[in-house]
């Protein structure tokens, strides 16, 4: 089945990519719409702003119809973060406990059946495997001094491969506890990313930062971007725009 990833973080960011990396926004396909419901493999750039959206009745309840994200990636592009209420800045502990309690009920009733009708082959060796490649990221977090916490994978079973998604919980002195999310669209399927957003570049990969800091110094910090086969996903309650972290962040991620 062919997976359609639109990533809302923190607020709401949108995700894209396709096999090239356009240059350019395309205006022309919208993927909400009817006649674009089919999507090449990779990470496309679309720009929701300039052309409007026309959501399927199934996808209106989960598409981000307020765009107080597009605000939030230019006050942070501009100004290294974004002023919001203290309402919005999310508790991480929260996070990673509804991330945990999430993946019992996958564990619980979702995978023994998706397994069952797997090979013997593939449930014997694949049963924890994430499809994707991880093993780079592992040895990156080790360079950069991060603990692993946890490490949840689930989402579609790849025959042959693994699961398509990777939660990891790290932590750190430097940069505190951090949710790593990546999602792995090599074998089918894609990632769309709201190309008004965009506002920051990991190596060449046009990515989404937002910065969000409320009156009393709180921070929730989300990154955002994709490579042509998986997209990652960062957050964590540190401003990593702030002179002290800022290159040991770009070194990370860049690496990742």
């Amino acid at each position: 089945m062919k997976k359609f990833i639109i990533v809302f973080s923190g607020v709401t960011t949108a995700l894209f990519s396709i096999v090239t990396l356009a240059n350019e926004p395309d205006f022309n396909a919208n993927p909400f719409l009817e006649e674009h419901a089919t999507q090449q493999q990779g990470v496309r750039l679309f720009s929701f702003t300039k052309t409007p959206i026309a959501l399927h009745e199934s996808d209106k309840s989960n598409a981000a119809e307020n765009t107080d994200y597009l605000r939030f990636a230019l006050e942070t592009k501009a100004n290294g973060y974004t002023l919001v209420d203290t309402s919005q800045i999310k508790d991480i502990e929260k996070v990673i406990a509804e991330h945990k309690y999430g993946h019992e009920l996958f564990l619980r009733n979702l995978k023994p059946e998706i397994m069952a009708a797997q090979s013997i082959a593939d449930q014997t060796n694949l049963s924890q495997q994430f499809s994707g490649d991880s093993v780079g990221l592992e040895s990156i977090l080790k360079q950069h001094e991060f603990t692993v916490i946890s490490s949840m994978v689930g989402g579609n079973f790849i025959t042959g491969s693994g699961w398509d998604q990777l939660t990891q919980i790290v932590k750190s002195d430097m940069f505190g506890t951090v949710i790593i999310q990546v999602r792995d669209f090599s074998h089918n399927g894609g990632v769309y990313m709201d190309a008004d957003a965009v506002n920051y570049y990991v190596n060449s990969y046009p990515a989404i930062l937002y910065v969000l800091k409320d009156e009393v110094d709180n921070v929730y910090t989300s990154l955002g971007w994709a490579t042509d086969e998986q997209s990652y996903q960062l957050s964590l309650t540190k401003n990593i725009n702030e002179v002290s972290l800022a290159k040991q962040f770009k070194a990370l991620i860049m690496a990742m």
